[in-house]
C-alpha cells in the first residue's frame, strides 16, 4: 500500500510538472512592425503627449472666435412722470417709451470694425403742445473703424494671436512627434538585442548538445580502451563549460525578454506576462545607400527639434513685427452712413393753434411707416473723420520692442545650436553605420575561417592525429565567431534604426501615420 502511494505521488508530480511545461511553453510570435505598434498603441507617454495638440488645435479656435460676428437684441419699455417746470405743458405729464433694437458686429481682418443698427422706438406722452402723438421713430444705421497705421491688416493684435496660436499647435505636434520617433527606436533596440540573445543561446545550446555527443561516444571508447579516461574528463570540462554558457544565454535572453515586455506594456503579472516572446524578423543585414550630405539635408528637414525651432523664430518675428508696428501713431478712419425714419398720429388743433389744447383731429401713423422711410432711404445722412493720436511712450520708450527682438536672437542662435547638435549626431551615427557594416564583413569572414579550421581540426581528430584539447579550442572559437557576427549584425541594425531616429525618418520608412496617435 504504501509503496502505491508512494507511486501515485511520483505520478502526480510529474503530471504536474508536464503541466507546467505546457503553460510556459506558450509563446507570442511578433514581427518588429508588430511590436512597434503595439508600443504605440498602449503608451501612456503617447496618450499624454496626444492630449497637446488637441488643447493647441481649440487655442487656434478660441483666438478665431474673435471674428465671430456679434449679435445683439434689445427691449426697453419705460414710463417717466415727471413735474413741468413750464406752465403750458401742465402741472405734470408722463411719458411712456418703448424701445426694440437689433446690433451687429463685425471684426475684420485688416484691424477695423463693422457695425450694423437697427432700432425702432415709439413715445406715448400727456404732456401739452405736442403735436405728434404717439410718435414713432427708426433708424439704420452703419459704422466702420479702420486703424490706417497703428493695428492695420496682419499686425492687427488678433492676427497676431491667432498665427502665433497656430505655431504653438505645430509645436505641440512636434513634441508628439518626438516621442513617437524615440518609442519606435526604443522598440528596435529591444526587439533586435533579444534577437541577438536567442540567436546566441541557440549557437550554445547546439554547441552543448554536440559536445555531449561527444561525451558518449568518447566514454565507450575508454570502455573498449581506445580513448584515454582524459579525454573523457576533457570532454566533461567541455561540456560543463556549455552548460554555464547555455545558463548565462538563457538569462540574457530573459533580461532582453522583459525589456521588450515593458515596453511594449505587457502587464507586470498574469499569463501574458510569464509567456515568451519569439521575435520572427530575421537579422539580415540591408545595406542603406545614403550619401552623409543626403542624410543631412533629411535630418535638417525632418528633424522635429528644427521643426520646433523654425516655428519659434517665426513666433518672436511676429512679436518683433507687432511691437514695430505699435510705434507708429494711431491713426483711426471713422465713417457713418445711416438713414431715419418718423412717423406717428399728428394731432390737428382748434384753428391750428396747440397752445389751445382742443384737438380736432388725426393724421394717422403707424411703426411700420416708420421703418419704411429707413428702408426707403428717405433721410440720408453721413460722417467721416479721421482721428490721430500719438502716445508719449512710443516715443521714450522701445523697451517691449527691444525684449522682442532679444528674443527673436535668442531663438536664432538656439537653432544655430540645434543645427551643429544634429549634424554631430548625424556624423556620430552615419560613422557607426559604416564601421558596423565593416565589422558585420570582417566578422562574417572570421566565423567562416573559423569553422574551416574547425572542420579541418575535426578531420585529423578523427584520425587520431590531433588532441582534443584543440578540437574544443577550435569548437569555442567557431561558435564565438559565430555569436559575434550576430552581434555585429544586431548592432548594425540598432545603428541604422539610431541613424533614422536622428534623421526623424523611422515613422515614414516604417509606414506608421502619425495622425493616427492624434485625438
Amino acid at each position: 500500500m504504501k509503496k502505491a502511494v508512494i507511486f501515485f505521488g511520483i505520478i502526480l508530480m510529474f503530471a504536474a510538472f508536464l503541466y507546467s511545461q505546457e503553460k510556459t511553453g506558450e509563446t507570442f510570435q511578433l514581427t518588429l512592425k508588430d511590436c512597434i505598434l503595439k508600443a504605440l498603441e498602449d503608451n501612456l507617454d503617447i496618450a499624454v503627449q496626444a492630449y497637446d495638440p488637441a488643447i493647441s488645435d481649440l487655442s487656434v479656435n478660441q483666438a478665431r472666435e474673435i471674428y465671430w460676428p456679434q449679435v445683439g437684441l434689445g427691449y426697453t419699455n419705460y414710463t417717466w412722470n415727471r413735474l413741468s417746470n413750464w406752465a403750458v405743458e401742465g402741472s405734470n405729464y408722463t411719458t411712456q417709451r418703448l424701445n426694440f433694437n437689433f446690433s451687429l458686429r463685425q471684426q475684420v481682418f485688416t484691424g477695423g470694425n463693422i457695425e450694423l443698427n437697427l432700432y425702432s422706438e415709439s413715445t406715448d406722452t400727456t404732456r401739452a403742445l405736442t403735436t405728434v402723438n404717439p410718435s414713432y421713430t427708426g433708424q439704420f444705421e452703419l459704422n466702420l473703424t479702420q486703424p490706417i497705421l497703428k493695428g492695420f491688416g496682419s499686425m492687427n493684435r488678433n492676427n497676431v494671436d491667432i498665427k502665433k496660436a497656430q505655431n504653438l499647435s505645430d509645436i505641440s505636434v512636434t513634441g508628439l512627434k518626438s516621442i513617437l520617433i524615440q518609442k519606435v527606436y526604443d522598440v528596435e533596440a529591444a526587439y533586435w538585442n533579444l534577437v541577438y540573445a536567442i540567436e546566441s543561446l541557440r549557437v550554445n545550446e547546439a554547441i552543448l548538445s554536440q559536445t555531449k555527443e561527444r561525451l558518449k561516444m568518447t566514454k565507450e571508447a575508454e570502455r573498449i580502451g581506445v580513448k584515454s579516461s582524459l579525454e573523457v574528463l576533457g570532454t566533461e570540462t567541455e561540456a560543463a563549460n556549455y552548460e554555464n554558457r547555455v545558463i548565462s544565454s538563457r538569462a540574457q535572453v530573459e533580461t532582453y525578454e522583459d525589456r521588450l515586455k515593458g515596453i511594449l506594456n505587457f502587464p507586470a503579472e498574469g499569463l501574458v506576462s510569464s509567456q515568451s516572446l519569439i521575435p520572427t524578423d530575421e537579422p539580415i543585414l540591408e545595406k542603406l545607400d545614403l550619401s552623409f550630405e543626403d542624410a543631412l539635408k533629411m535630418a535638417y528637414a525632418e528633424n522635429p527639434e528644427m521643426e520646433k525651432f523654425q516655428k519659434e523664430i517665426e513666433n518672436a518675428r511676429l512679436d518683433v513685427s507687432y511691437y514695430k508696428n505699435q510705434l507708429l501713431p494711431q491713426l483711426d478712419l471713422n465713417a457713418r452712413l445711416w438713414f431715419d425714419g418718423q412717423s406717428g398720429d399728428r394731432l390737428i388743433f382748434q384753428d391750428d393753434d396747440p397752445y389751445s389744447g382742443v384737438v380736432v383731429g388725426k393724421i394717422e401713423g403707424s411703426r411700420f411707416d416708420s421703418i419704411k422711410d429707413v428702408f426707403g432711404f428717405k433721410y440720408k445722412n453721413w460722417y467721416v473723420g479721421l482721428n490721430l493720436t500719438v502716445p508719449l511712450d512710443t516715443l521714450f520708450s522701445k523697451a517691449s520692442l527691444a525684449k522682442a527682438k532679444l528674443e527673436e536672437e535668442k531663438k536664432l542662435k538656439e537653432i544655430e545650436k540645434t543645427q551643429q547638435e544634429i549634424y554631430y549626431a548625424v556624423l556620430e551615427a552615419y560613422k557607426e553605420l559604416q564601421n558596423r557594416e565593416k565589422e558585420v564583413a570582417s566578422q562574417s569572414r572570421y566565423r567562416e575561417l573559423a569553422v574551416k579550421r574547425l572542420e579541418a581540426e575535426e578531420e585529423r581528430y578523427n584520425l587520431g592525429l590531433g588532441a582534443i584539447e584543440w578540437l574544443f579550442q577550435y569548437q569555442r572559437d567557431a561558435a564565438t565567431a559565430r555569436v559575434n557576427e550576430i552581434r555585429a549584425i544586431v548592432d548594425y541594425k540598432i545603428s541604422l534604426a539610431k541613424l533614422e531616429r536622428v534623421l526623424g525618418t523611422n515613422l515614414k520608412n516604417k509606414n506608421i501615420k502619425f495622425r493616427d496617435y492624434r485625438f
